[in-house]
C-alpha cells in the first residue's frame, strides 16, 4: 500500500474546500442577480426567493468555507505544522 505524505492530503483537502467556496459564492452572486432582476419585473415572490437563496448561498461559500475551512487549513499549512 502506498503512503500519501500528510501534505499531499491536506493540500488537496485545501484545493477542494476553495473550489467548493467559490462555487457557492458564485452561485450566490448568479441568484442575487437572478432575484433583483425578477423583483424589478415584479415578481416579488420569487424574487425575495432568489435573494433569500443567494445570501444564503453567500454565507456559505464566504463565511462557512472560505473564511472557517479554507484559511485555517492555509494558514496551518504556511506555519508547518
Amino acid at each position: 500500500m502506498v503512503e500519501v505524505p500528510a501534505v499531499a492530503v491536506e493540500l488537496v483537502e485545501l484545493l477542494a474546500v476553495t473550489l467548493g467556496a467559490g462555487a457557492a459564492a458564485a452561485v450566490g452572486v448568479v441568484l442575487e442577480r437572478f432575484g433583483l432582476s425578477a423583483v424589478s419585473g415584479g415578481d416579488l415572490v420569487l424574487g425575495a426567493w432568489a435573494v433569500g437563496m443567494g445570501l444564503l448561498a453567500l454565507y456559505v461559500g464566504v463565511v462557512g468555507l472560505g473564511y472557517e475551512q479554507a484559511l485555517p487549513r492555509l494558514r496551518r499549512l504556511a506555519s508547518g505544522e
